[in-house]
């Protein structure tokens, strides 16, 4: 789950706002809805409701890390940060120190080199948050590969989801994956000139929106990993793109 601004546009003064249900890895968006400007909260559950989640699991950025949230969701990993600072400082009162690490991976792009760590902790109960029943430490370390200037994190995320639901590699693998959303957004503003578009006004902000988390959607389950080069290969072969869209008959 994550919010977006389409920066162009225009209702009221400001500019439309999206809430959208992504999933992860092929990052197709299955549910979208308009909020008022920093109205997420209350159209999280709404939009969820719509949708089947047996054997889901739902990531989402600190906003959304609301006790009211976390009773509705059967299985979810939340980020924690100042907007519940009695749970983060319990958070960082963990031994973490003591505990071993748990995970690494070593990421390299856009120009980067990326090194995650993340350590587990079981907590049941004594969780200062609905259903919670692990917390993890994550650090990332960037590095700048044209300029060598390092970047140090750390991210705290609590997780309904117990050690024989998933390992600490799952775990890992979904808080990275809730991260690749950026990618989503990142692309629609960049391969599609989002922001830049000059649809302004009423719903066809979010109408255009939703043509382009379709277009992407259909790409990536297309095989595509390079959704430019894929772009220009269906815009010089409109017949490909109907046979996509499965509209050839």
């Amino acid at each position: 789950m994550d919010g977006k601004t389409v920066r162009g546009s225009r209702t009221g003064g400001n500019g439309v706002h999206l809430l959208a249900a992504a999933l992860h890895g092929c990052q197709a968006v299955i549910a979208q809805r308009q909020v008022a400007a920093k109205g997420e909260i209350p159209a999280f559950t709404p939009l969820l409701a719509r949708l089947d989640l047996r054997n889901t699991v739902v990531t989402a950025d600190a906003m959304h890390t609301q006790h009211g949230h976390a009773k509705t969701i059967v299985a979810a990993i939340l980020v924690v940060k100042g907007n519940q600072e009695k749970l983060r400082r319990q958070l960082r009162g963990l031994p973490w120190r003591e505990i071993p690490l748990r995970d690494r991976t070593h990421r390299r792009g856009h120009g980067r080199v990326e090194v995650r760590r993340l350590k587990v902790c079981t907590v049941r109960p004594g969780l200062l948050f609905p259903h919670a029943v692990q917390a993890m430490e994550i650090k990332r370390r960037r590095t700048n590969g044209k300029t060598g200037k390092v970047e140090m994190k750390t991210v705290y995320t609590v997780t309904s989801l117990t050690p024989e639901q998933a390992t600490p590699a799952q775990l890992a693998q979904l808080v990275q994956e809730h991260w690749s959303v950026e990618a989503l957004q990142h692309v629609r503003d960049v391969t599609f000139a989002e922001d830049a578009s000059r649809v302004r006004t009423g719903t066809a902000p979010r109408s255009m929106a939703t043509l382009r988390n379709l277009a992407i959607g259909l790409m990536r389950q297309a095989g595509w990993t390079n959704i430019l080069a894929a772009a220009d290969h269906y815009r010089s072969r409109p017949d490909h793109a109907a046979a996509l869209l499965d509209l050839a008959a």
